[in-house]
């Protein structure tokens, strides 16, 4: 199996490249709340600095930049 063909059981969150766009979506659970889903988002933040071999501070200060300025486009299905 690839990644390009990889079986995900209960995803929580999904990203990725579809024509051009990026996609998101969420599978919140019954009991999940946004600020669960916070704590998801940083640990992605996490893991992206480590991914990249850089400072997390690095990542967050894009994070930041990204908040008060939407330079992205995704789609969102959910």
């Amino acid at each position: 199996m690839t990644v390009d063909q990889m079986i995900l059981t209960k995803p929580l969150i999904v990203m990725f490249e579809h024509d051009g766009n990026l996609v998101c979506h969420l599978w919140p659970r019954e009991t999940d709340t946004y600020q669960g889903y916070g704590l998801m988002i940083c640990d992605v933040v996490r893991h992206v600095a480590r991914c990249f071999k850089v400072d997390e501070d690095d990542v967050w200060q894009w994070v930041d930049k990204e908040r008060r300025q939407q330079t992205t486009t995704f789609t969102s299905p959910s």
